[in-house]
């Protein structure tokens, strides 16, 4: 009987996520299983060989060589019995080396030498050679990645983000005195303070109206807490990649480690760092406006505990302020830690006097200016808009000013009620919207500020504030999109001279309708929400839709119409851009047939397609992905379906999808859209090629060699004739085919292949250009493979720090250059240089990608296998045994990575127990 149980035996074209083994220095380290092993060791000789023990390059020289002592032959005589220099089988035998590919008997012939029999025996030898082994391929940045999942929080966070925690208290010497709010404000500071009485909540959720405040309240309560010496932090919570950048820095800032980053669970370990900071501590969450997504975990509640809010420890207080205050979103019933306060407007007493301070009293009594505040509805930002309004009227001299110019409470007030939709004020029921009614009242207000500015001559200050309200909701880049030559082309701006579009910017700025950022490269400038939304709901701007849909695309167009989306040059210039480039789709209405519909939405998902394609390339997979299907469905019913703009955008996102890792999502999508395109352009079109291109890929990384092969070469022969050799398409498929040698074994080959490919794209694109680097990556990977592991270190130095300039520091095909430059470091036997960058490359891909993305696996398994070889074999055991249990939840029990993982792990625990048996025996 087989000493060894037969396993199935894995070849090397399933390991779609190893990269080549690692080495050991010549002559240099060793594994202290391996160091000093003789015949004369142990009572009773040798430990027997056993391959199952092995999970790294030097535990398989470790093995063989108690395989060459159990057979009694010395190094010669194996060498010679195998019919290969005793210096190759030394190489082998110290772990130095892995018997080669090439001639394919070699490593039989030295288990036959060393009297191995039997097929069990046999396929055991078999499966720890390409359990280490593994394949030459270089991981696609998540392969095997699902949608969704526990690192989805992160990867929404993997752009950087320029984020402070430090609380904005400067903000409040800008701001009128804080009035009517000191109960809150008390019990804000109580809570702070401390101590906290067992049953008193730690978390509170100041909830309203945008614009009644929320925010003033609780700036004022953190500078009071930092005025008595707690720490204060403040983090924007607008969305989950705002809010997790947040979390990430107050949690570095608390002292996180890259290895507890890496863990995964950022909200546990906040909550850990904050539960364990020394003295009283405050954090404010600002405008958390849609809970669900922002602060909570998927699938879960906001109050639920397990998400960024959760029960603070007694020396802790959160604030959150939001607009949402639902029990929807909240529940029927919230937690003891967690506390809703419902902020209304302000009383007529408090709301006078910030209209006193504002306006001065010049501008009537105190009863008047109580009468206008009831009629604003008591919002903080409607009373200071109107307060700022009146000052200003006031400062233009009687003669100058327009008849029935308001100057006062009394006829600011008198204009609201000639509103003709009646009373504005109206109390709206309990369940209705809250926003409703204030937001039609402060629509008003606005429409008063912007009669103001036309009184002051700036006639542009209304179709202004309609165009900026056109663009997306975060800062407008106005430095870079607003174009005179444009301005004056469109009906909307003839009123007057396009030169004094700036100084009617200037004017919405004065009177706090538009914020513009002082000293920002690019210029920028920001709207209120509340003042975005009114005016784009307003029946004036509904009137014009098609006119303000063309001016926003022609400007955004114009903006980025020399930026290529691909090219790493033109990154910045996209970057405060892409989000804009989406915003014309809300302008599309309704589907409609005449004339211009059609022209102006295919003009505006064209648009939304380029900043899609820079999302994609800059590696931000998961806004590209939302993107895109933002984008499709924009089209849907407006574009025909077979048409080539729908048609790229389908492809595109598949694109994504296989950069994510989705491999069978992937695949689906390049089936359906490479029929649709053979089709709708015929099968040797340049698009329809691009397709069939990338499904080969897809199949490739699958695993399913034969289907890419056949793909790969046929789209290769019809672009050499169709395009020419020289054509980058053409250099495309050829490093796809170079991909399919390197993936099937076949290394010289490929290391031709690539070097050809090199050449070429060097002299057409340039040696700087992202797709050089990129074969340039997969000849060093080949390199590698070849044994040949100083040239493959040199060249990966190397290319990290030129993708770094190129492509960004926290690109994914960055990280990926990193990975396999830790890989060549363990090969060499330089495992303290490899673990410290392998802990940085893990927390790196954990923060960039998240930590269930398969790259972020496949750099937590190489670090256990570093850790193992240093010898800090519990730790290692310990990170094995985690990348096996997340890649069993996440991609089954008969994935092969999940397959390695588990054969890695077992050998590691195989070898730990028979050496403290042999230990045990030793001490007895």
């Amino acid at each position: 009987m087989d000493p060894y149980k037969p396993v199935s035996f894995v070849p090397a074209d399933r390991h779609d996520d190893l990269l080549p083994p690692p080495l050991a220095p010549p002559g240099g380290h060793r594994s202290p299983w391996t160091r000093g092993v003789t015949a004369a060791q142990a009572p009773g000789g040798p430990l027997p060989p056993d391959p199952r023990r092995i999970a790294t390059r030097q535990d398989f020289g470790r093995e063989l060589t108690l395989l060459r002592l159990s057979a009694r032959l010395s190094v010669r005589q194996l060498a010679k019995a195998s019919g290969m220099p005793a210096s190759t089988l030394g190489g082998y035998l110290s772990g130095t080396n892995l018997p080669g590919l090439t001639p394919e008997d070699q490593m039989q012939r030295i288990l036959q030498a060393a009297g191995v029999t039997g097929e069990g025996r046999i396929r055991a030898w078999e499966e720890a050679y390409w359990r280490v082994k593994g394949t030459v391929a270089g991981p696609v940045e998540g392969a095997g990645q699902p949608p969704g999942g526990p690192g989805a929080v992160v990867a929404a966070g993997a752009a950087r983000w320029g984020v402070s925690t430090r609380p904005p208290f400067a903000r409040l010497d800008r701001e009128p005195t804080l009035r009517g709010r000191e109960e809150l404000a008390a019990r804000l500071r109580s809570a702070a303070v401390g101590p906290r009485r067992p049953a008193e909540p730690g978390v509170h959720v100041l909830h309203g109206l945008g614009g009644c405040g929320k925010s003033s309240v609780a700036l004022s309560a953190a500078r009071e807490a930092a005025s008595l010496g707690l720490r204060t932090w403040w983090v924007a919570a607008d969305d989950p990649a705002t809010v997790t950048a947040g979390m990430i820095a107050l949690a570095l800032e608390l002292g996180a480690s890259s290895d507890e980053l890496r863990l995964g669970s950022l909200p546990d370990v906040l909550a850990r760092l904050l539960a364990a900071a020394s003295g009283q501590w405050l954090l404010i969450l600002d405008n958390a406006d849609d809970p669900p997504t922002s602060l909570a975990l998927p699938g879960h509640g906001v109050a639920d505990g397990n998400g960024w809010l959760t029960a603070p420890p007694d020396h802790g207080t959160v604030v959150v302020t939001t607009r949402d205050g639902s029990p929807t979103t909240w529940g029927r019933r919230t937690p003891p830690w967690l506390q809703l306060h419902r902020m209304a407007g302000l009383d007529a007493k408090a709301g006078a006097a910030v209209l006193h301070e504002l306006a001065g009293p010049r501008a009537g009594t105190l009863a008047e200016a109580a009468a206008l505040s009831q009629r604003l509805g008591g919002l903080p930002l409607a009373l200071a808009t109107a307060g700022r309004y009146l000052a200003e009227a006031r400062e233009i001299p009687a003669g100058l000013a327009t008849p029935g110019l308001p100057r006062d409470f009394a006829a600011y007030h008198d204009a609201l009620t000639q509103e003709q939709s009646g009373d504005l004020l109206a109390a709206a029921p309990d369940e209705a919207p809250s926003a409703r009614r204030p937001r039609t009242t402060v629509a008003r207000t606005w429409e008063l500020s912007l009669d103001l500015l036309e009184d002051r001559g700036l006639v542009l200050a209304r179709p202004m504030l309609r165009l900026l309200a056109c663009f997306g909701p975060g800062p407008v880049p106005y430095g870079l999109l607003l174009r005179a030559d444009l301005l004056a082309a469109s009906p909307l701006l003839t009123e007057a001279p396009v030169r004094s579009a700036w100084d009617a910017v200037r004017g919405l700025d004065g009177l706090g309708l538009v914020d513009v950022a002082g000293g920002s490269d690019p210029p920028l400038l920001t709207l209120h929400s509340l003042v975005r939304d009114t005016t784009r709901q307003s029946a004036a701007f509904r009137s014009q839709l098609g006119e303000h849909l063309t001016l926003t695309t022609a400007l955004l167009e114009a903006a980025v119409a020399t930026a290529d989306p691909k090219s790493p040059s033109d990154w910045e210039q996209w970057a405060p851009l892409a989000d804009h480039c989406a915003a014309p789709l809300e302008l599309l209405g309704a589907p409609a047939a005449d004339q211009q519909a059609k022209p102006r939405a295919a003009a505006a998902l064209h648009l939304a397609r380029r900043a899609a394609s820079f999302l994609r390339a800059a590696g931000h997979l998961a806004r590209a992905e939302s993107a895109y299907l933002r984008a499709l469905d924009a089209a849907d019913g407006r574009l025909p379906a077979d048409g080539p703009l729908a048609l790229g955008l389908r492809h595109d996102l598949a694109r994504v999808r296989l950069d994510r890792g989705r491999l069978a999502d992937a695949e689906r999508d390049f089936r359906d859209v490479l029929r649709d395109r053979r089709a709708s352009l015929g099968p040797e079109a340049p698009d329809t090629l691009t397709s069939q291109h990338y499904l080969a890929r897809t199949l490739r990384e699958a695993g399913r060699f034969d289907e890419a092969g056949t793909l790969s070469q046929a789209t290769l022969e019809v672009r050499e004739r169709m395009l020419g050799e020289l054509h980058p398409d053409t250099l495309t498929s050829r490093n796809g085919v170079a991909d399919q040698l390197r993936r099937t074994g076949q290394l010289p080959q490929a290391r031709a292949a690539y070097e050809q490919v090199l050449a070429l794209r060097t002299q057409v694109l340039g040696a700087r250009h992202t797709a050089a680097l990129v074969t340039r990556h997969h000849l060093a990977d080949v390199l590698r493979a070849m044994e040949e592991p100083a040239a493959a270190e040199r060249e990966l130095r190397r290319l990290a720090v030129l993708s770094g300039e190129i492509r960004g520091e926290e690109h994914p095909r960055t990280l990926a250059v990193r990975h396999s430059l830790v890989e060549v470091l363990h090969d060499l036997g330089a495992l303290g240089e490899a673990e410290e960058l392998c802990r940085a490359l893990v927390a790196a891909r954990t923060v960039a990608l998240g930590a269930a993305h398969g790259a972020t696996l496949l750099s937590r398994h190489r670090l256990g296998l570093v850790l193992l070889d240093r010898g800090a074999v519990t730790q290692a055991q310990e990170e094995l045994a985690a990348v096996l249990a997340d890649r069993t939840r996440l991609l089954g029990s008969d994935h092969p990575q999940t397959i390695r993982s588990r054969e890695t792990l077992e050998a590691v625990r195989r070898r730990r127990s028979e050496g403290r048996g042999k230990q045990r025996i030793s001490d007895g």
